[in-house]
């Protein structure tokens, strides 16, 4: 109970201290993602006219589920080696720093999703009642960000070089979770590979609701949320495992 509370304190904390920062303060957790998304549709949808008729509601709907899951895992990559005099000086459980994170960032998922099913009912398609598969969605998509991030910033603090690696990788899977075309215009023989990416499934999902009015695949889903248990498991135990270590790895 008591790391409970700590975890819960610190996500408040840094949510506040982050808009103390700014100036724009809480507006740029808007901001940001909105010009981020505005950039890729002014290449992908204006400039490079991929797409079609409701391609601004299909790119939105990745983006703003992609940003959830990048901005997370890429702070949980780094949280050890953020918090290194911190982790030095008090002890906490290691998986409560990667935690934080991930809670902190889906605060502002959840502002800035508000904000897409505003535009996509104005883009003409309105709530109904498959909209109630949204939460399920988002739970599916909470444990893959769990799964990913307790897996880097597990292994990522054993060698700092990671980091840049992760970065990439991370550009990689942007360009191949079907996020700017769809899976369906690729040749059969591809998919499966895709499908390796567990936002690929869970992007569909999410579309097959927010556009297509229409149930989720669970098992798609089902597939996505396999792929990421062993990255759960296996992260898990690593911070687990060295929790006493990590503080030794920052001097």
């Amino acid at each position: 109970m008591h790391y409970r509370e700590m975890i819960f304190h610190s996500v408040y904390a840094d949510l506040r201290s982050e808009v103390a920062k700014r100036l724009l303060g809480f507006l740029w957790w808007i901001l940001e993602p909105l010009m981020f998304m505005a950039v890729f549709y002014l290449v992908f949808g204006l400039g490079l006219r991929q797409g079609g008729e409701g391609y601004v509601a299909f790119l939105l709907t990745g983006m703003v589920v992609w940003k959830w899951f990048d901005g997370s895992v890429r702070q949980c990559s780094a949280v050890i080696a953020m918090n290194g005099g911190l982790i030095q000086q008090v002890y906490m459980p290691k998986y409560s720093l990667a935690l934080i994170q991930i809670l902190g960032n889906t605060f502002k998922f959840l502002i800035v999703f508000l904000i897409l099913l505003g535009l996509i009912w104005g883009l003409g398609n309105p709530p109904s009642v498959i909209w109630l598969y949204i939460p399920i969605l988002m739970l599916a998509q909470l444990f893959i960000i769990t799964s990913i991030g307790f897996f880097l910033a597990a292994i990522v603090p054993f060698a700092q070089d990671l980091k840049q690696v992760v970065d990439n990788l991370l550009m990689l899977m942007m360009f191949m979770s079907g996020i700017f075309f769809s899976v369906d215009s690729l040749p059969e023989g591809f998919k499966p590979y895709f499908y390796l990416n567990p936002m690929v499934g869970l992007i569909e999902s999410y579309r097959a609701v927010l556009l297509d009015d229409r149930a989720p695949s669970f098992h798609m889903l089902l597939e996505s949320l396999l792929v990421a248990l062993p990255f759960f498991l296996v992260g898990l135990y690593i911070l687990r495992r060295y929790d006493r270590r990590y503080p030794k790895m920052m001097l």
